[in-house]
């Protein structure tokens, strides 16, 4: 069979068309990432609560961390060098202790509220946390 060039122009901008139109569709139900590191909230809009807070670089991460009260949260320290996640407060709510170099560690936050953060080895280092119910 033989073609014009505008019908095959045509057929290339319907494939075209319908191409971006289908990754519309599927795009539109990706949600994009927030400051935990992972996809939207439930139905209440709160982000996902934070697992892990990686420490990579001299920095945590995610920056700023959601997390549920009581929720036991796994800390890996990246950097060679020993770090700690340590409340700023006078009263110290929670510490991680020290974190060797390439280790894993662990704090748990028993308390709803919004918290400040550091390593007690680099205090140019800090964090936040915001711990609801």
């Amino acid at each position: 069979m033989i073609r014009s060039g505008s019908d095959y122009a045509q057929e290339c901008m319907s494939k075209a068309i319908l191409a971006f139109a289908l990754a519309a569709v599927l795009l539109s139900g990706c949600g994009g990432e927030d400051a935990s590191g992972g996809s939207g909230g439930g139905a209440s809009g709160d982000p996902k609560p934070t697992e892990t807070i990686r420490i990579s670089e001299y920095l945590y991460k995610p920056e700023p961390a959601a997390v549920r009260v009581g929720r036991k949260v796994s800390v890996v320290n990246e950097d060679d060098a020993p770090h700690t996640v340590t409340d700023k407060a006078e009263r110290r709510a929670f510490d991680s202790g020290t974190i060797k170099g390439d280790a894993r560690g662990s704090v748990t936050f028993s308390a709803a509220g919004t918290y400040s953060y550091f390593c007690e080895f680099h205090a140019t280092m800090r964090g936040s946390v915001t711990v609801s119910k």
